[in-house]
């Protein structure tokens, strides 16, 4: 399997733009933890970015187990 990711970060607007979640959505999910963002150091008042790289070795880590399963 190989992925391809175009960029290591992405704003919370351009994930929503890709994935078709809200703004709110996405950010509540960061607050749970289900998304990685790039630390922002304290005061700062830069953009929010997510991790793409971990959300892509989320989705290969998935991908293996759904075709183990489906060996066994």
């Amino acid at each position: 399997m190989q992925i391809v990711i175009d960029t290591p970060y992405v704003t919370v607007q351009e994930f929503s733009r890709r994935s078709g979640l809200s703004d709110r959505s996405i950010r509540r999910e960061i607050e749970q933890g289900h998304y990685i963002i790039r630390p922002k150091a304290e005061g700062t008042k830069t953009s929010v970015l997510i991790n793409m790289v971990h959300i892509a070795m989320e989705a290969a880590e998935q991908a293996e187990r759904v075709r183990q399963a489906a060996q066994d």
